[in-house]
C-alpha cells in the first residue's frame, strides 16, 4: 500500500487504486473501507514518515496527512460535496494535530496573520476559487471554530463549494509543513453507477483531472486514492482522462494498484481469534471458542472467503447462541441459524 499510494521511485502517483477482486461485479466483502482507515491511521500518527521509508522514498520523506472521504455518506452525490466533506473530515478528525502544528509554527516566529498571508498569497497566484473565512479560522482559531465554519454551509453549498475549499485547506496546510494529502475515496462504485447521470459522471471526472493536472495549488500536493472492483471500473473508464491520470487498470504492471481478494481459511480462523480475544473476559486455551472450528469452515466457503461478510455472519451466530444459550457453536446449529437468515 505504500509503494501504490506514494509511489517508491520518482513522484507520488496522480490516483492510485485499492481494488477488490472476488466473487460478482460488485466485490463486496472484501475489505476496502477497513484498509483505508487503518492506512489514514498509519499516515497520520507520525505524518507518513513510517509509511514513506515502507515505500523506499528515502531518509527524508514527505510530511503526509492523510484524509478519509465516502461517496455513500455524501448528501450531494458529486465530486465537489466529496471534496468537502475532506475537509471536514481532516477537521474533525486531525484538527488537534493540526493546531500543534500552527502552534510549532508560531513558536518559530510566525504569526497567525504571517500564516494567513502566506496561504493567501499562494491561493491568490491560483487564480482560482477559494474561501478568506475559512483560512481566516485555520489560522487563527481552534478546530471547533474549524467544524461549526464548516457546518454552517447547507447543501446548496456543498456541491459548489468543495474544491475552493480543498484548495484552501491545502493551501494552509502547506503553511504549517504538511507536504501532501492523500485523499481515501470510499464507495466510489455509490457515483460510478448506472444510476449517476452521464452530464455528472463527465463533469465530475474532467474536473478530478484538472485538479490533478493543472490546478496551481493541488497539484503535485494531492494524491487521490480510490476503492474500485469491476463494474465500478466499466462505467468509470468511460469518462476518465486516461493521458492525465493513468489507467484504471488492475494486473502486475500497475504500479499504483492494490488488489484485495479472498483471504484464505487459515488467515480467517486467525482473524477471528484476534477479535474474539479483543472481547473476551476470561481467557480461553481454545481461542476460537465458542466456536468449533467447523463452524468457522462452513462460514468462510458459505461467503467465499469475504471478511467482511464472514465476520457478520459470526456477529450473527454469536449473538443468536447467547439468546438461546448455546454454549458451542457447531456446525449444525449454523446450518439451521443460517437457514432462517436472510441472504447478506
Amino acid at each position: 500500500m505504500a509503494r501504490a499510494f506514494l509511489g517508491s521511485v520518482g513522484s507520488a502517483p496522480k490516483v492510485a487504486f485499492l481494488w477488490s477482486l472476488g466473487h460478482g461485479d460488485e466485490a463486496r466483502g472484501y475489505g476496502k473501507t477497513r484498509h483505508l482507515l487503518w492506512f489514514a491511521a498509519r499516515v497520520n500518527e507520525d505524518f507518513g514518515q513510517s509509511v514513506g521509508r515502507l515505500a523506499g522514498r528515502g531518509r527524508h520523506p514527505e510530511k503526509l496527512l492523510a484524509a478519509y472521504a465516502s461517496f455513500n455518506t455524501a448528501e450531494g452525490l458529486s465530486l465537489s460535496n466529496l471534496l468537502f466533506d475532506v475537509v471536514l473530515n481532516l477537521a474533525r478528525s486531525e484538527g488537534l494535530t493540526l493546531a500543534h502544528l500552527r502552534a510549532a509554527a508560531t513558536d518559530a516566529g510566525r504569526t497567525p496573520g504571517d500564516i494567513y498571508k502566506a496561504a493567501a498569497k499562494r491561493l491568490r497566484q491560483s487564480e482560482a476559487d477559494w474561501f478568506p473565512g475559512l483560512l481566516s479560522v485555520l489560522s487563527s482559531k481552534g478546530p471547533t471554530a474549524w467544524i461549526e465554519y464548516l457546518e454552517s454551509f447547507r447543501q446548496w453549498h456543498k456541491v459548489r463549494y468543495g474544491p475552493g475549499m480543498l484548495r484552501t485547506s491545502v493551501a494552509f496546510l502547506k503553511e504549517i509543513g504538511i507536504d501532501r494529502l492523500l485523499i481515501l475515496v470510499d464507495q466510489v462504485e455509490d457515483f460510478a453507477s448506472f444510476s449517476t447521470p452521464t452530464y455528472k459522471l463527465k463533469r465530475d471526472f474532467d474536473r478530478l483531472a484538472l485538479l490533478c493536472s493543472e490546478d496551481r495549488v493541488l497539484r503535485g500536493c494531492v494524491t487521490f486514492v480510490l476503492t474500485m472492483h469491476p463494474r465500478a471500473a466499466r462505467i468509470l473508464s468511460r469518462y476518465w482522462h486516461h493521458r492525465v491520470l493513468g489507467p484504471v487498470r488492475v494486473g502486475e504492471g500497475a504500479q499504483n494498484v492494490v488488489q484485495l481478494g479472498a483471504m484464505n481459511k487459515n488467515r480467517f480462523i486467525s482473524l477471528v481469534e484476534a477479535y474474539l480475544d479483543t472481547v473476551r473476559t476470561v481467557s480461553s486455551r481454545d481461542r476460537l471458542r465458542p466456536f468449533r472450528e467447523e463452524a468457522i469452515e462452513f462460514v468462510h466457503e458459505l461467503e467465499r472467503g469475504r471478511p467482511g461478510y464472514c465476520l457478520q455472519r459470526l456477529y450473527f451466530l454469536l449473538h443468536l447462541a447467547a439468546t438461546e444459550g448455546v454454549e458451542q457453536i457447531e456446525r449444525s446449529f449454523v446450518e439451521r441459524c443460517l437457514a432462517k437468515e436472510p441472504a447478506l
